[in-house]
């Protein structure tokens, strides 16, 4: 109930903005010719060259390395003379990110009537295959989000149904639909999690199966009886149904299907049917792989792995009837990615599904920690999820000819909490935020008053543990407490991050302070809409270690 007040009170009050204008007409963008000199190139992973210059024309690479010329005319972003090291790298790609399709699905309010079914659909509302993304369901709070966190490409894919539909490889630069899609239908999306409500079938895992393989016949007969129709006209026609007609690039091999897995017992009932239909799909992971992981391996099925580790149980609470089984899996569960790359199956990372996508980089340190090599875990969010989405001849590195999407990152990429300083996509900049030395010291707790406007003050409290410029700490609101995604001191401003999952809402939570000895005042934003911020620290840090 909290969650959702909370939810209705920042919809509703913190509205402010207008809404993304729709997109433009039909034009070639012009976006100029940029050179970035004094840096440190990562072209692809493994490859790696000091002072170098990358140019780009266009939206495309035109130039990458040492000794490059830079073209009369190009508008130059030199960071040679900046103290710290900053190193560009491919920009990072998302091949499962699940989004809302809008209420394509919605079902009817009478029981007994059932679901709507569009014309031409397959009689049942879980079968959607020719479903794709169009302007309206562009999710441009979760595009917002995956930039932020480095990632320059993804593949959106309906979050619902049985065979959701087809997955939209898009770039994530600022806009919509039309300035950033790349492949408008790539993969077809598949859950055998997929359940009906109101009593109606399928009701079960085992109905649910039942229904993928009625599916796949029906679309193999519709396709061969038409075929034989065609041979011989003076034969009745068969009846045609256009819902199946998206399936039949799958009959033969030549479409990718991609299943979202709930558990090691469903990934190897997955493959079964792969084996069933001459399916090739990938799978999206769940993170127990490592328990059957020989099984799995025998099946060379690509795997999309989320970044997603349990927290460590708390033995010494209330938690001390936790079972051997959920000790064991928090233990093994940072070795998995590790694990199954050793196995020799495809692997690629995702941030599914993680509310913030910048909570992938915390679990990606702890993989890092337990046997995942750098390069290689850079790879699985570069140049393998382009092959994957079959685009690796213009995205995933960063050499002439390809895409200019890449980010600017202050030190290392793979590290817990890596400093993003600027994304490019399709060669327009996207400046996130430029660090300066600490002038304050923050720790300790504040009290906030998030002034919403119509709606009121809402008051929270802000807990720092920590030394500069990277604290962490949590959120409290309405008594519920939320982790900091990201706490970091530039100068006197605080800037703060909150996964919005966390209470309920998609989205970060975004807020800054400048601070002025014990009081502080600044702004913030929320997926929907902007808010004012007083505060004032009531106690300084909980013990010495804090401050130290």
């Amino acid at each position: 109930m909290y969650r959702k007040l909370l939810f209705v009170l920042l919809g509703l009050g913190l509205m402010s903005g207008p809404l993304a204008a729709d997109d433009s007409p039909l034009r070639q963008p012009v976006v100029g010719t940029h050179a970035l000199t004094g840096i440190t190139l990562v072209a692809a992973p493994g490859t790696e060259i000091a002072d170098a210059t990358l140019v780009v024309r266009d939206g495309v690479v035109v130039d990458a390395g040492s000794g490059v010329e830079i073209p009369a005319g190009a508008r130059v972003h030199d960071f040679g003379d900046n103290d710290a090291d900053l190193r560009v790298y491919p920009g990072l790609i998302d091949a499962w990110v699940p989004v809302s399709f809008g209420d394509e699905d919605k079902k009817a309010d009478d029981d007994d009537k059932g679901p709507d079914l569009r014309p031409g659909q397959y009689p049942h509302p879980l079968v959607t295959p020719g479903r794709t993304l169009n302007s309206s369901h562009w999710p441009a709070s979760k595009v917002a989000d995956l930039r932020q966190a480095g990632f320059t490409t993804a593949a959106l894919v309906p979050d619902s149904g049985l065979f959701r539909g087809r997955a939209a490889v898009v770039n994530l630069s600022e806009g919509r639909l039309g300035g950033n899609v790349l492949e408008p239908a790539y993969f077809q999306g598949v859950s055998l999690a997929a359940r009906t409500d109101n009593r109606q079938f399928p009701s079960s895992l085992m109905g649910t199966v039942a229904l993928f393989r009625q599916v796949m016949l029906d679309a193999a007969w519709q396709a061969e009886a038409r075929s034989a129709w065609q041979k011989n006209p003076s034969q009745t026609r068969p009846q045609f149904l256009e819902g199946l007609v998206p399936l039949e690039d799958y009959l033969d091999g030549s479409g990718l299907m991609v299943f979202e897995s709930a558990d090691m017992l469903d990934s190897l009932r997955i493959a079964d049917l792969a084996g069933e239909f001459d399916l090739k799909p990938w799978m999206v992971g769940h993170g127990h792989e490592y328990q059957r992981l020989d099984s799995l391996a025998e099946t060379g099925l690509g795997q999309i792995l989320p970044l997603d580790f349990p927290d460590a149980p708390d033995v010494d609470g209330n938690d001390r009837d936790i079972s051997l089984i959920e000790l064991r899996h928090w233990q093994a569960a940072p070795e998995n990615p590790a694990r199954v790359i050793d196995s020799g199956l495809p692997v690629v990372f995702t941030s599914h599904p993680h509310g913030s996508a910048n909570a992938l980089y915390d679990n990606l340190a702890r993989a890092l920690e337990n046997g995942l090599d750098a390069e290689t875990a850079l790879a699985a969010l570069t140049t393998e999820p382009a092959k994957m989405l079959g685009l690796d001849d213009r995205l995933g590195r960063l050499a002439r000819g390809y895409i200019a999407n890449f980010i600017v990152v202050e030190g290392e990429l793979m590290t817990e909490a890596p400093v993003i300083r600027e994304v490019w996509i399709d060669g327009r900049q996207h400046v996130l935020g430029e660090f300066e030395p600490p002038e304050v010291e923050p720790a300790g707790k504040w009290d906030l008053v998030m002034k919403t406007g119509e709606m009121g003050d809402i008051e929270a409290e802000l807990k720092l543990s920590g030394k500069a410029p990277v604290l962490s700490g949590e959120f409290v609101v309405m008594g519920m407490p939320v982790p900091l995604a990201e706490a970091r001191v530039s100068g006197k401003r605080l800037k703060v991050r909150i996964d919005g999952a966390g209470l309920g809402m998609p989205g970060n939570i975004n807020f800054s302070l400048d601070i002025d000895g014990e009081r502080a005042t600044g702004k913030g934003s929320s997926p929907m809409g902007s808010f004012g911020l007083s505060a004032r620290r009531t106690s300084g840090p909980d013990n010495d270690e804090d401050s130290a």
